[in-house]
């Protein structure tokens, strides 16, 4: 078995990438997870182990491991570092076969972390795919749901320790029960889910997402002019547009958001003085959409992303105040959601369906 080990460099790297990919999540849970990364690392003198899913046998057991939130992410409660382990272990329990392999729940913000320090904790190695190769506001936004496969059954463990078992398999009745039991057990619930074998995860999962998140911030972290780091993002991810604006406007971020989608919306304007066009984001848990002129330029499943342009470092929801310069990134997401079934599933008018009951029945 090929096994990369990953060094602090790479965790810091892996950080700045999480959060360009999901720049309007709070940062604040990714920093955390750094830093108690790099902690874990220096005093246990291991390292997290990253391989392919075809590194593991065809019939291992792998899974997703992530948070899922009611609210804002740890607002009230933070973890106190065995939630995701006894999630795991709820989950294993009632498979009754090891997992030999994690990987994140979304290759994005903090969920690209967490599965990385639960394996240097328990000793098992991440795998380097994601169902989701971004972040997507619910659970059966995912490639692995595209694919048919079933979601559960699902290990839970909220902030006060308590923990369930869900027998679910729909993704959609899976969101929809994860997402409820996250409130009751206190605003966040750490979540086992998703258990394919590495040869499904191979199949139908997004591979790579990984280490391309940690090859992102290798770049932005480098000490090199902003133009020369938007040239490698675009050999690296096919950036589309990069867009210089200054914040005019910002609304809507006490209008409520739509039943059942985490997060409010909001609307920001800006202007792009020196091409004199005007500027708009819409946001709604992630920018959903990007227009110019009143044109869309980008949209959901495309990641549009936020970057101080002094020094290409990731911005967030609190850069985003009258005044202030900022440069607006967009490319693709993976080709997966680009099909019709990809697109049925993530696109805006599609996600608001599914909540308000027209999308897939569960």
């Amino acid at each position: 078995m090929s096994i990369r080990r990953l060094t602090e460099r790479d965790i810091q790297h892996l950080c700045t990438g999480a959060m360009f990919v999901a720049c309007t999540v709070d940062h604040a849970t990714c920093l955390h997870y750094r830093d108690l990364l790099l902690d874990l690392m220096a005093t246990s003198g291991r390292a997290p182990e990253l391989i392919t899913a075809d590194e593991l046998d065809p019939d291992d057991v792998t899974c997703s491991i992530g948070y899922v939130n009611k609210g804002l992410m740890f607002s009230e409660m933070m973890p106190m570092g065995d939630e995701l382990e006894s999630a795991l272990a709820r989950l294993q329990g009632r498979l009754g076969v090891p997992v030999r392999g994690v990987y994140p729940l979304a290759a994005a913000s903090v969920n690209a972390l967490v599965p990385v320090y639960l394996a240097l904790r328990t000793g098992r190695p991440v795998v380097d795919a994601d169902p989701m190769g971004r972040v997507f506001p619910l659970l059966q936004h995912t490639t692995l749901a595209l694919a048919g496969l079933s979601a559960g059954p699902i290990g839970l463990t909220g902030p006060t320790g308590e923990t369930a078992v869900l027998e679910v398999e729909s993704p959609v009745r899976a969101e929809r029960l994860v997402r409820a039991l996250a409130a009751e057990l206190g605003g966040w619930a750490a979540t086992a889910s998703y258990p394919v074998t590495a040869a499904e995860l191979g199949r139908y999962g997004i591979a790579g997402s990984v280490s391309r998140l940690i090859e992102i911030g290798q770049v932005l972290d480098a000490p090199r002019p902003t133009v020369s780091k938007y040239a490698d993002l675009t050999g690296l991810l096919g950036l589309r547009k990069v867009i210089r604006g200054t914040v005019i406007e910002v609304e809507g971020l006490s209008r409520p958001s739509v039943p059942g989608i985490p997060d409010r919306p909001s609307s920001v304007t800006l202007v792009d003085a020196a091409l004199d066009r005007i500027v708009r984001i819409e946001i709604q848990n992630e920018i959903l959409m990007l227009l110019v002129d009143g044109a869309v330029q980008a949209i959901l499943p495309d990641v549009i992303t936020l970057v101080l342009p002094e020094d290409t470092g990731v911005a967030g929801l609190d850069d985003l105040w009258v005044g202030n310069r900022l440069d607006l990134l967009s490319f693709p997401a993976s080709p997966q959601w680009y099909s019709a079934e990809g697109r049925a599933l993530v696109e805006p008018l599609a996600i608001q369906g599914a909540i308000r009951g027209r999308g897939s029945a569960a």
